[in-house]
């Protein structure tokens, strides 16, 4: 009985520690889009976010297109150059995808 519950404990404690670096990646993300994006776009991140699907983000994602999709909403925004931007960004607007379910909260 005692392994059942270090397992179950094992396990709900990873679940936790993945969960928060996804977490923290997503709020970089919606941080960099308002500093950097949001003034030449024109728009929210939340509003680009929901001009695609989760699966057309990390499509866009996966294939280093991350840039491209951007300037083409965005022409006036930077060359985004750092991975850890396009990460981050990618997290936070897959987050707000067309068919994520997901609803921005008041600021």
């Amino acid at each position: 009985m005692k392994k059942i519950a270090l397992s179950i404990a094992t396990v709900l404690a990873s679940l936790t520690l993945l969960s928060s670096p996804l977490y923290a990646s997503s709020a970089k993300g919606k941080i960099f889009y308002a500093k950097i994006l949001k003034s030449p776009c024109g728009f929210t991140g939340e509003l680009m976010g929901k001009k695609h699907t989760v699966s057309e983000w990390r499509d866009f994602y996966n294939t280093n297109k991350m840039n491209d999709v951007i300037k083409g909403y965005c022409p006036k925004a930077p060359l985004i150059t750092e991975e850890k931007d396009l990460t981050n960004l990618y997290h936070f607007l897959s987050s707000f995808a067309s068919d994520s379910g997901n609803v921005p909260s008041c600021n």
